[in-house]
């Protein structure tokens, strides 16, 4: 029994820590991105 809790306690570890390391590699892309001048959806010249 003792092996079980110990399991999930260090998958919730790994869990925490695989959230936090997405969330901060999300956020560097994202506060490096540019802003675009352009139409969101352009489909080319009609």
């Amino acid at each position: 029994m003792i092996k079980v809790i110990a399991a999930c306690v260090i998958g919730a570890a790994l869990a925490g820590g695989a959230t936090v390391v997405a969330t901060n590699l999300a956020t560097e892309s994202t506060a490096t991105a540019e802003p675009v001048n352009e139409t969101l959806y352009n489909y080319g010249d009609r």
